[in-house]
């Protein structure tokens, strides 16, 4: 019963990569990351723009290695308020990179462009005096998002 749905959900996965002209590739031994089904998550999923998919894929692998892989594909993006140097309360340095797929000037205007961090920083709370608490791991995290096209208006 499993074996359809996978196929469904990988044609269509190949028919809007294919429609939307992208370039992303899935880097190899990612694995796909879904976060707990909680309100916070249900709240910040349905903030998203209509037409807006956000997937997460994980991999052990170095920071450095995953942004050479995607630097080969996609376009590199700094932000100009992209901080530099975020540490984590423990003194641990976060890393960042951006690219994009499409030849959009930045990640607002582009319909396909990915984050690559490191450390994967899985949730912080404020159980604790209100000092936030972070639940890191080691891992690579890599964050596609993919914007439908918006429709064209006919009159």
């Amino acid at each position: 019963m499993r074996t359809p749905t996978l196929a469904m959900m990988a044609f269509l996965a190949c028919a809007l990569t294919a429609v939307a002209g992208e370039a992303f590739k899935l880097y190899p031994g990612a694995i796909k990351y879904t976060p707990p089904d909680t309100e916070q998550t249900r709240q910040w999923a349905s903030a998203l723009p209509p037409g807006t998919t956000i997937t997460a894929y994980l991999t052990k692998d170095s920071f450095d290695k995953v942004v050479a892989f995607y630097r080969g594909l996609g376009r590199p993006y700094t932000s100009p308020n992209t901080p530099v140097g975020d540490k984590l309360p423990n003194g641990q340095r976060m890393e960042k990179a951006f690219l994009i797929f499409d030849d959009a000037p930045d990640l607002r205007t582009s319909r396909s462009w990915i984050s690559i961090r490191h450390p994967f920083i899985r949730s912080v709370s404020h159980e604790k005096g209100g000092v936030p608490q972070y639940r890191v791991r080691d891992v690579t995290e890599i964050v596609l998002t993919q914007k439908e096209a918006a429709p064209k208006n006919t009159k």
